[in-house]
């Protein structure tokens, strides 16, 4: 089962969250954030949200990218700000204490690629909308969204499968933490929604996980 409802308790020790959270999720984590990097062109300007620790940013400054990143929560900023120095990421890694509520003061078409990875399902429908909007506002022609999530499975059995093993952590991580996640009912719809090209959907983890890359079309 892949949920993850339970990274927002790790999040109390940021110093140690990517190693805790790769343990806990057995490695899945890691390897979304991977193939997440995997679809982002060398040279593109990119604009992480929820970057957290800087983790998935430096795999993408490893292929050749250059990041602006922002998140909510001050501890995780300072961890990836250690990471600038420390991995000698700066002029290749800028991050800022930011919510998705910031993203209507950037300016349009500015970035070759948009990411967020296990962020969107965080946030209400409301919020979620405006963040696919102004990432699609943000992108230059042909730019890339690339978000990675969990996701409500289309079967029913599977659904339900997922409700059972999902409540209790979710249940455990809202009395620690008071937060929790919700898988996302139409990601590609949504997405198509804002105005971006979906280019595809790769579902796994019983079909509770996806990655979608849409792109945002180019003006004639």
């Amino acid at each position: 089962m892949f949920s993850y409802v339970f990274m927002k308790i790790l999040e109390m020790r940021p110093g140690s969250y990517d190693a805790r959270m790769d343990r806990a999720s057995k490695g899945r984590v890691r390897a979304a954030k991977e193939a997440v990097a995997a679809e982002i062109p060398p040279g593109s300007h990119v604009l992480e949200m929820g970057c957290g620790t800087g983790e998935l940013a430096a795999m993408m400054i490893g292929r050749g990218a250059t990041v602006d990143g922002f998140d909510l929560s001050p501890s995780m900023l300072a961890v990836a700000e250690k990471r600038i120095v420390d991995e000698g990421l700066t002029g290749r890694l800028s991050v800022r204490p930011m919510g998705v509520d910031g993203l209507d003061r950037l300016p349009d078409r500015t970035y070759d690629s948009v990411v967020a990875t296990l962020v969107l399902s965080e946030l209400s429908d409301d919020e979620r909308r405006f963040a696919i909007k102004n990432a699609a506002r943000v992108l230059k022609p042909g730019g890339r969204l690339v978000v990675a999530d969990e996701v409500i499975p289309r079967g029913k059995v599977r659904r339900i499968l997922q409700a059972l093993l999902r409540w209790p952590v979710l249940a455990l991580t809202y009395v620690v933490a008071r937060a929790s996640t919700r898988p996302l009912n139409n990601l590609t719809g949504e997405v198509a929604a804002a105005g971006l090209v979906v280019d595809k959907e790769i579902r796994s983890h019983g079909d509770a996980f996806a990655l979608v890359v849409a792109r945002w079309p180019v003006e004639n």
